[in-house]
């Protein structure tokens, strides 16, 4: 039995070591990322097919065949049966139409356009949550790991605090202040390891994936990191007028406003096509009464009285010919038609009216946005100033513990917080990525990968 427990201890050993030291750079990571969203690729094989469907709309503008057949049995009294069967293939061509199916193809190209445009910003905008998710856990990574350092440093400085109490040198109170600091830095220690677990679960789920199946991140978060936002904001504003899928989608609405109200305004032409029929019919087969005919087809889509017209000409047989004219109206049809032009003339106005107003909003929250990252970098230079100072300061406080002319809770406190100060930094630097996360999502533009090399040093980008 114990010849059998070894074996199984050495073959696990053997065969676990690789998926336990398995580990995620933000490059396999955003891989992985991908791979498990589904709903990505479904997206772009659903702009694919509506590409196909729209395609063949243009086979409108070619001639549709209808082929017929009927069969009729009739009963007569007091004279023979008859029997009659017809075979018939009708070509019929749309002549005009007013536009509307030009019209139609013109605007769902340009809507599936922006499906596409709409699903490469999806994309970023999920690479930029894999890159944001990941920075999340790398930075409660790096305040534990700093606040354990100070922890460290604290319970060093109880240490000798209670020597020196034992001594006689120092008070129960100041004593007791060192083991208050070094609570308070045991209750902060707790806060951010729940923290931490709460953004792996966050990240998991970014991915896909479950919490236990998330291995360890790679990398850390680059202290000298300074944004990738560096140009002026009119170079922004611009981009945005450019690429913003918002504004996108509003001038969507804006041309389809224009679009239906120039079919509006032509509700009073009729759309005309031409129809041929040829058909054989007889009572038995071989079917031999050969028949022909051409009419022009006028639909008036008129509010009120709707009407379609037609006229053509054709044979019955070889000895019979004839002209036909056809006409009719459904009064009071189509009645809720009446004031279209003013209400899709309403619609136009509307959709511009929104589109000023979002333009210049959009300039307005762009130079807000812009203005304040410029001034949380401002703030993150002069944060990293502040712990070069600190950290003198902390290397004189401790020659003057050491020499007797500061009290040992003093230093204690300098360190803790310049800990503080250092986890600051890096939740500036987290701030200011999210910031700009938002900020290039307003602009509708993206560089995912670009942004996560500069932030995350060992992204393996």
């Amino acid at each position: 039995m114990n010849r059998w427990i070894s074996f199984l201890y050495i073959f696990t050993a053997i065969s676990f070591p690789i998926a336990a030291s398995e580990s995620f750079t933000l490059r396999i990571a955003i891989e992985k990322g991908l791979e498990n969203n589904l709903s990505l690729d479904l997206a772009k094989q659903e702009n694919r097919i509506g590409i196909k469907n729209m395609r063949m709309k243009y086979r409108k503008y070619f001639p549709t065949l209808n082929l017929g057949y009927s069969s009729t049995d009739t009963v007569t009294y007091y004279a023979d049966d008859s029997h009659s069967r017809q075979l018939s293939a009708t070509l019929t061509q749309l002549i005009y139409d007013r536009g509307v199916l030009r019209s139609s193809i013109h605007l769902e190209k340009e809507r599936l356009m922006l499906e596409a445009r709409q699903n490469d910003l999806n994309r970023s905008g999920f690479i930029f949550s894999v890159i944001d998710g990941y920075k999340n856990v790398l930075e409660l990574e790096k305040e534990l790991e700093i606040s354990k350092q100070a922890r460290n440093a604290v319970s060093q400085q109880v240490e000798i605090g209670h020597l020196e109490r034992n001594l006689g040198e120092i008070t129960q109170f100041d004593f007791l202040e060192l083991e208050l600091a070094l609570a308070d830095m045991d209750i902060q220690i707790t806060q951010i390891s729940q923290k931490l677990d709460e953004a792996r679960s966050a990240f998991a789920s970014v991915m896909n994936m479950r919490s236990c199946d998330i291995p360890m991140l790679l990398g850390e978060l680059n202290y000298l990191y300074s944004g990738f936002v560096n140009e002026s904001s009119d170079y922004y504003v611009s981009q945005a007028m450019q690429n913003s899928i918002v504004l996108k989608e509003i001038e969507f609405a804006e041309h389809k406003a224009q679009a239906d109200y120039a079919l509006l305004k032509k509700k009073y032409i009729p759309d005309i096509s031409l129809s041929c029929t040829a058909a054989v019919a007889g009572e038995s087969y071989p079917l031999t009464e050969k028949s022909f005919s051409i009419f022009l087809n006028l639909d008036f889509d008129t509010p009120a009285l709707p009407s379609s017209i037609s006229a053509g000409i054709g044979k019955n047989s070889d000895e019979q010919r004839f002209r036909k004219i056809t006409a009719d109206s459904d009064v009071m049809g189509n009645s809720e038609a009446l004031y279209s032009s003013q209400s899709g003339k309403v619609v136009m106005e509307r959709t511009r009216w929104n589109l000023d107003k979002y333009r210049r909003e959009c300039q307005e929250e762009i130079e807000g946005q812009h203005k304040a990252i410029l001034v949380l970098k401002e703030n993150l230079e002069a944060a990293r100033r502040r712990i070069e100072l600190e950290q003198k300061k902390v290397e004189i406080e401790e020659l003057k513990v050491q020499l007797g002319e500061e009290k040992r809770i003093d230093y204690v406190e300098s360190q803790i917080a310049l800990a503080q100060n250092r986890i600051k930094v890096f939740q500036t630097i987290s701030q200011l990525y999210s910031m700009e996360i938002a900020f290039m999502n307003l602009c509708g533009m993206g560089e995912p990968s670009s942004s996560g090399r500069h932030l995350i040093e060992g992204s393996g980008l």
